[in-house]
């Protein structure tokens, strides 16, 4: 999964490869597509299964029937890591 900023809706990428029509090399696509997510809990980096619905908005034709793996979100985040020692930095720590 790419985005779940929207209120119950997230942005689903599929990677899949097809061959050139004249070199005959594969190439890698991405498509994305916009899906419901009624009780909004999947989260950015899941691998989810969705499947095609009727039109629920303008772009939103498709609906999110399970996660089928989560990823373990981090407390602290990158940017809040001191970058000479891989610490908490001083001013994030006591917030």
């Amino acid at each position: 999964m790419v985005s779940d900023k929207m209120e119950k809706s997230v942005v689903v990428a599929v990677q899949w490869t097809h061959r050139h029509r004249i070199y005959k090399k594969a190439q890698r696509r991405v498509t994305n597509f916009m899906a419901h997510d009624e009780e909004n809990k999947a989260t950015v980096g899941d691998i989810v299964r969705i499947e095609e619905t009727r039109p629920l908005s303008k772009r939103k034709r498709w609906r999110l029937v399970e996660i089928v793996q989560a990823v373990d979100v981090a407390e602290i985040q990158p940017s809040e890591l001191d970058p000479e020692t891989g610490a908490v930095a001083e001013s994030e720590a006591g917030a």
